[in-house]
């Protein structure tokens, strides 16, 4: 096993070993567990534990570099996935910062090359690694504090759509950091538990406003042309996407004319369908749509530690002042030196890091974001 990957288990061990704070997903017995192990590609999977404690104890003998648990319920999770029994599956929804397309990123993402593994600063143009010449690079981000705005940004949107549009309680909304760059939301309601992948894909396009019909704004098209006229629906403009389209547009049922200026300003049927679709996608929540509709995944287990970071999984109660770089940064602090590979700038647990030297002596969870991050290694 490498120095990094050491370094890296002695302190995911030791933040296992005393472990007190870990939940038990409800119905434990009925998940299906799976982890991943440093250095090894693949899953463990198709495991089952019937307490929160006989997890822990396993995390603590093999620790793992990542935990999953499904989102699933089975009536026998460890056989095969077509002998399982699935009884159901909670509603989980991911937004995760790197999809977000924030201005920002370029400035701290820095480029590890391929070939070799040299990491550079961040930069623009064409890349070239300076020590082997490699034209191919993997690009590795350190979030920044304007990345968790746009995530969390996200976040009440989606919650919105949620509590005002699918009338799920807030209470029965778990939010949670998601241990890198991104937030799971896991709705604790039992009704949404028997949906199929189809019925879950509807959800993300709604949420998402994929699909809006010009007709259910009361833009319709004119036969045999492409002008428009209006004829409002008989269920008016006052809820879900037609009210947040309205708001938008500063229109009501009583806005004919007006509606009708808007869709001649934009170029008829097609141009009010293109303004819609603009509108939608600004207003709509960017979630991953494979992560809501997938009924037999495993998800990262709240509480553990994320491999690409050293931060963990971690439930945020309040998330307007979570802040991850410190209330997930869970790890212990003895001192390792390390190796940079490059200059980094960073903050964890309110000290600000701009390390520039060639090898600097950190507290143990400084060091292992560093190295999960493929920016430094073990001294």
């Amino acid at each position: 096993m490498s120095r990094n990957a050491e370094v890296i288990r002695s302190a995911f061990r030791e933040y296992y070993f005393k472990q007190k704070s870990m939940h038990a997903p409800d119905a434990i017995d009925q998940r299906e567990f799976g982890y991943s192990q440093f250095g090894m590609h693949g899953m463990v999977r198709h495991l089952s534990f019937k307490s929160i404690g006989e997890l822990i104890a396993t995390l603590v003998k093999e620790v793992p570099s990542d935990v999953y648990c499904s989102n699933a319920l089975y009536r026998f999770p460890t056989l095969p996935m077509q002998e399982k029994q699935w009884l159901g599956a909670d509603l989980i929804f991911d937004i995760d910062g790197k999809d977000l397309g924030l201005p920002c990123v370029p400035s701290h993402s820095y480029p590890i090359c391929a070939a070799c593994g040299h990491a550079s600063p961040p930069g623009d143009g064409d890349y070239s690694c300076s020590a082997c010449g490699g034209k191919k690079a993997d690009r590795v981000s350190i979030p920044c504090g304007k990345c968790i705005d746009g995530s969390k940004k996200e976040a009440r949107r989606l919650i919105d759509f949620m509590t005002e549009d699918l009338g799920v309680e807030r209470q029965n909304i778990d939010a949670y950091f998601s241990g890198n760059n991104g937030f799971h939301f896991h709705v604790r309601d039992d009704s949404y538990r028997p949906l199929d992948s189809q019925a879950r894909s509807d959800l993300v396009g709604y949420i998402a406003g994929i699909g809006l019909l010009a007709e259910s704004m009361g833009v319709r098209k004119a036969s045999g042309s492409d002008e428009a006229f209006v004829k409002f629906p008989k269920s008016g403009l006052a809820l879900g996407w037609r009210k947040r389209v309205a708001d938008k547009l500063k229109i009501d049922a009583a806005s004919i004319i007006k509606l009708g200026n808007i869709a001649k300003e934009k170029g008829g049927y097609a141009g009010f369908k293109a303004e819609l679709d603009r509108i939608a996608r600004e207003m709509g929540a960017r979630i991953d749509p494979q992560v809501t509709t997938d009924v037999h995944r495993v998800f990262r287990m709240p509480g553990t530690i994320n491999s690409k970071s050293g931060l963990a999984k971690i439930k945020c109660d309040d998330l307007d002042s979570f802040d991850p770089f410190t209330d997930a940064c869970l790890l212990g602090s003895a001192k390792v030196r390390v190796k940079m590979k490059t200059q980094v700038k960073f903050r964890l647990k309110g000290e600000h890091y701009n390390l520039s030297k060639e090898s600097a002596e950190l507290p143990a969870y400084a060091a292992v974001y560093l190295i999960c991050k493929g920016l430094a290694d073990s001294a």
